[in-house]
């Protein structure tokens, strides 16, 4: 595996996917379809005749279906995602433990923000470092070592 820029922003990328898809998942649980109503005139059976106003409501067939369709594509969206995003956390942890000893610090550092999912603040205080220096660090580690091979 080739560890680049683009393929942790696409891990990144998937996470924040995940969190959507999950965030829309629980909007539908926890706003259930409401019924539609209407007025309707009618009048009384008997003479003299005597106009009323009747109030109507029902279920949104069509909606309901579109909506529960809508769901079950997220699920199988959500259970895809998750999927690869393991892989590729799993993928990540591999290359991590190829680093020799002397990688170690940025070992660290790529765990951290990688598999962990630390912010960049977090690992920066873990380390007695401020943000940037992790960002270069980071930044610097990749550029090496893609365009090392």
């Amino acid at each position: 595996m080739k560890l680049s820029r683009e393929y942790l922003a696409t891990y990144t990328y998937l996470e924040s996917e995940i969190k959507r898809i999950r965030r829309r998942i629980k909007y539908y649980e926890n706003n259930p379809l409401s019924s539609e109503y209407g007025i309707v005139k009618g009048s009384l059976k008997q003479f003299p005749y005597t106009e009323c106003h009747f109030v109507v409501s029902g279920a949104s067939v069509k909606s309901n279906e579109e909506r529960e369709r809508a769901v079950r594509q997220l699920l199988i969206d959500l259970k895809g995602n998750e999927q690869l995003f393991e892989d590729m956390k799993l993928e990540i942890e591999c290359f991590l433990e190829k680093l020799g000893l002397g990688q170690l610090e940025i070992k660290q550092i790529l765990y951290y923000r990688y598999v962990e999912r630390w912010p960049y603040e977090k690992i920066a205080k873990e380390l007695n470092y401020d943000r940037t220096t992790i960002q270069k660090k980071i930044d610097k580690f990749l550029e090496v070592y893609y365009n090392g091979d």
